[in-house]
């Protein structure tokens, strides 16, 4: 058998693995040009504490997890949902340690769920590309498009739908990152924030008061005061938010636009995105 013939039953067995398959829909990890490592910020590696995390392989990592739910229905345009996930964490395990792929089934929602590696299993908040460089979530999703209509998921001539943000403990810093530069701004419509007000809260509170968009915050009692200051910004802004316990909250609540910050005292920071279904149920209302 001919090198060539090798190469290409090679390539053509990789394309048929590529994608699992489950009774929620198709998950492929895929190495994305846009993704946010390798990059920069973080050439020379990173210290945290007394610990030193080197560029390879904590900051080389390009994968970016593609998930199209079963539900999903492609049209002109393509609805996407991008997950920042927290720290010491990898995108395979993302998806295994809070059933994304399940809550996104769940939510009903019309869209393609992009988790993009940050930092690989390290203690360190930041994002790269998608930090630090203009265009960059654009370039993600112009990318993942590309990806899709290769796969033969969506048309070849398929455009940019609606966003919704979402991130888990330290993705809060690339999500206000992207929300302060206000890149596609009028395609995001709705961001949620698990247990991820860290910092960053003046670009959260512009967005939140800029209708019609929908931004809620759970947060557990270390980010109480977080939350509060958020509160506060944004009735600097002359909005009122609704602030609610968590088991007081109802559909109605969630369903509502403008910003909601719910209050937790039973649920611990790596449960408030799946232990109660609060990915899906949330997405569920996303203006689509």
């Amino acid at each position: 058998m001919s090198l060539l013939c090798v190469l290409t039953i090679s390539a053509a067995t990789f394309a048929q693995t590529l994608w699992k398959s489950t009774t929620d829909g198709d998950l492929a990890l895929v190495p994305f040009k846009s993704a946010p490592f390798p990059h920069s910020s973080r050439s020379g590696g990173f210290k945290s504490g007394d610990k030193f995390f080197p560029r390879d392989p904590y900051y080389t990592d390009s994968t970016v997890g593609v998930f199209v739910p079963k539900q999903f229905k492609p049209g002109k345009s393509i609805n996407f949902v991008v997950h920042f996930h927290g720290w010491n964490n990898h995108v395979q395990q993302v998806f295994e340690q809070y059933d994304l792929g399940r809550q996104m089934h769940m939510s009903g929602l019309n869209a393609v769920l992009l988790v993009p590696q940050g930092p690989r299993d390290a203690p360190d908040s930041t994002d790269g590309k998608l930090q630090y460089d203009q265009g960059s979530l654009t370039a993600l999703l112009s990318e993942a498009i590309g990806f899709l209509s290769k796969e033969g998921k969506i048309s070849p001539t398929a455009t940019l739908g609606h966003i919704a943000l979402t991130s888990h403990s330290g993705g809060y810093l690339v999500t206000t990152y992207i929300c302060d530069r206000k890149e596609l701004y009028d395609k995001i419509t709705d961001v949620i924030l698990f247990d991820s007000t860290y910092g960053g809260l003046p670009a959260f509170a512009d967005y939140a008061a800029t209708p019609p968009h929908r931004l809620i915050s759970i947060c557990t009692e270390h980010l109480g005061h977080e939350n509060a200051r958020l509160i506060a910004l944004l009735q600097k802004r002359h909005v009122q938010p609704r602030v609610l316990f968590e088991e007081d909250v109802t559909d109605a609540d969630i369903a509502k636009r403008g910003p909601m910050i719910v209050l937790t005292t039973t649920l611990e920071h790596n449960d408030v995105i799946s232990k109660r279904d609060y990915f899906a149920k949330w997405l569920h209302y996303c203006k689509f």
